[in-house]
């Protein structure tokens, strides 16, 4: 009875989560003082450095015929965006501050929490020190959008992910069909479906028992550019909640939305139609409701990945086994050379 005990817990689908004490004894955190601010430290400039590097592709430089040019339009095309994004800005930050801490997405560090490999308050220094560096990202990106200002004119000073935007994108039948609540409502749940997949993504090559130290980084920096692939398809490519606050706080905090006229216009002015449409109002709302879909959906992606894995261990991996295998006779059909040839004529070949 002990020994079917012990195996039905390990093949729970809950057996990832490790909130109980007795499954943290192993936690860690800093050892003193001096480890605490150095990591602190780490994660705040690493944070902003991540932040402006992805987030602020979104920075406005110019209009041009009624054409937004971001930074990233400089970057020619999506597929160098992604690896830019993958191999550039998280390789970059890989190598700076892995010596010290480099979880620099609240995600990550959540997720070290729920699966007990670091401590409750240790998570929660890092997630604050975060959030600061997002923030501080925020603001240096509103001052570089407002330092080109003038080749702008009516536009604000970075294109923050917005619902409506992203709707637009994944389902083409907004293009001017629907009202703007349903495009308000569908962008946002998209854009929370997503960030939710793309993050869990991002988790795997992390924390994965099954690959290579080694190659671990590698990995990393080549699944983050597969997920920017498919957020850039789907209109949200965060892959981590405080990356995506620093692109939409210069909107939600220092803008004066009568800045951004022809910008509103550019996004929201399919609705103009509607009765009392207000589109500041309208934009402004869009803006929210995507960064507010972002941001459940990076932070639940711990949960929703741990919660994955209990279930593939369980019953998916084993089924995909049972059917792979079943009357599969390819192992009996095939030989090795060493078998059927002399070692000695295989050195002469």
């Amino acid at each position: 009875m002990v020994n079917q005990n012990i195996n039905e817990e390990k093949t729970s689908i809950f057996s990832f989560f490790k909130l109980k004490k007795t499954d943290r004894i192993n936690s860690e955190k800093p050892k003193d003082v001096k480890t605490w601010v150095i990591h602190g430290i780490s994660e705040y400039v690493g944070t902003i450095l991540l932040s402006l590097l992805l987030a602020g592709l979104s920075t406005i430089i110019k209009v041009s015929d009624g054409d937004i040019f971001r930074i990233e339009e400089y970057l020619i095309h999506n597929i160098i965006v992604g690896f830019y994004a993958g191999f550039i800005a998280v390789g970059l930050v890989l190598f700076i501050f892995l010596r010290w801490s480099c979880d620099l997405n609240p995600t990550v560090s959540f997720f070290r929490y729920l699966n007990g490999s670091q401590t409750g308050w240790y998570v929660v220094y890092k997630i604050f020190i975060q959030l600061l560096g997002a923030i501080t990202a925020g603001a240096i990106i509103y001052g570089v959008g407002k330092l080109t200002n003038e080749s702008h004119v009516g536009y604000f000073s970075n294109l923050p992910f917005d619902a409506i935007t992203a709707a637009k994108k994944a389902f083409p039948d907004f293009q001017g069909v629907s009202n703007s609540q349903s495009a308000l409502l569908s962008g946002s749940t998209w854009i929370f479906f997503i960030e939710l997949v793309m993050t869990a993504v991002l988790l795997f090559p992390i924390f994965s028992p099954n690959i290579n130290g080694k190659y671990r980084d590698l990995f990393i920096m080549f699944i983050i550019s597969m997920s920017v692939w498919m957020g850039i398809l789907g209109g949200s490519a965060a892959i981590n909640p405080f990356r995506g606050l620093a692109q939409q706080l210069p909107l939600l905090v220092f803008e004066d939305l009568s800045n951004g006229t022809e910008q509103i216009k550019k996004i929201v002015g399919m609705f103009s139609s509607e009765a009392n449409f207000d589109g500041a109002k309208l934009y402004y709302n869009s803006v929210v409701s995507a960064t507010i879909s972002l941001m459940l959906g990076g932070i639940l992606a711990p949960v929703f990945y741990l919660f994955v894995q209990g279930i593939t261990q369980r019953w998916i991996n084993p089924f995909i086994i049972k059917v792979i295998s079943y009357k599969n006779y390819k192992s009996e059909h095939m030989e090795k050379l060493s078998k059927t040839t002399p070692v000695n004529k295989i050195e002469q070949k």
